[in-house]
């Protein structure tokens, strides 16, 4: 059943990109344009420094300033670092981290699948830059609606850990890792961040392509599903739908906390030590979709303090 379904799937996109090939061309030039202009100059120095970070075992202490959120969420102190990266660098770096440093014998297993659970998420400076400068035309808008994202990632973090990770050890792992870089780990770490960028690519234009199909629905809120397949233009598309401000923060904030199928493609696809259970990280982001549904509402239209 499932060849069967997965064949008849590929031969009614084949036939599509046949008899719509300008929705093709649409959808690949925009997943290369995002890719090229912000995901790579973004992500890749990014990939490349933090991967010699954890091969120097240097990644406890650049991350000492997020310790506490690890008592508060009594995981390994450890996982630090995979918390920083995820708060602020954004998909996938947070996934990439915890593999790296479950490989290093770092974190165990666990504790690197929650961390991508629970920190893999949109970087500030998508939301900063895209959404609140770029599409809402406002930077007053950037404090409140990065804190009203950033109370949204720590309720659904801790639902998450209680419901999902409730066994969690919090104690450290029994290797040590080598303050001193292996051989050739310069080379290594370009390595490892040129493939998985070139992976983040392969994704980017695929899920851009299906964005582009559902934009073909004559639906005023077509643009929530473009969203759901990939998040910047399923953004674009809602504020060409609607002017009002805080409907868009209200529509917007789920999608930027589910992150887009594209975003959980990505994600796995970077994780190289099969780190995540799919199941969990699924949930988990689903948890994080329906947290800031409703916190969004009542931050806008109850207590009014986002989108005045």
């Amino acid at each position: 059943m499932g060849k069967k379904f997965t064949a008849f799937a590929l031969t009614a996109l084949f036939i599509f990109m046949i008899l719509h090939p300008e929705i093709i061309l649409e959808g690949a030039k925009t997943g290369i344009l995002l890719w090229s202009e912000a995901v790579l100059p973004s992500l890749l120095p990014y990939m490349i420094i933090s991967s010699l970070v954890i091969a120097a075992g240097f990644s406890g202490e650049m991350a000492f300033i997020m310790k506490p959120v690890c008592k508060l969420l009594r995981i390994n102190s450890a996982s630090a670092y995979c918390i920083l990266s995820g708060i602020f660098f954004g998909y996938p770096s947070c996934a990439v981290s915890a593999s790296q440093m479950y490989k290093n014998g770092v974190i165990d297993r666990d504790t690197a699948c929650f961390c991508a659970c629970a920190f893999n998420n949109i970087g500030p400076a998508f939301i900063a830059g895209f959404f609140c400068t770029g599409i809402l035309g406002d930077t007053s808008m950037i404090a409140p609606v990065l804190i009203l994202f950033y109370i949204i990632s720590l309720l659904s973090t801790i639902i998450v850990r209680i419901f999902f990770f409730g066994k969690l050890s919090d104690g450290k792992t029994t290797e040590t890792p080598a303050k001193t870089a292996p051989p050739n780990f310069f080379d290594t770490a370009i390595m490892s961040a040129l493939t998985n960028i070139a992976k983040l690519c392969g994704y980017i234009v695929v899920f851009s392509i299906i964005a582009a199909a559902l934009s073909l629905i004559p639906w005023k809120f077509t643009g929530v599903l473009c969203g759901l397949a990939e998040v910047t233009t399923g953004i674009e598309r809602l504020s060409g739908a609607f002017a009002d401000k805080r409907l868009l923060i209200t529509l917007v904030m789920p999608l930027l906390s589910f992150g887009g199928i594209s975003g959980i493609f990505q994600t796995f696809g970077v994780d190289t030590e099969g780190i995540i259970d799919k199941k969990k990280y699924i949930l988990s982001k689903l948890t994080a979709a329906g947290v800031s549904a409703a916190v969004s509402f009542l931050a806008v239209y109850v207590f009014g303090v986002v989108g005045k």
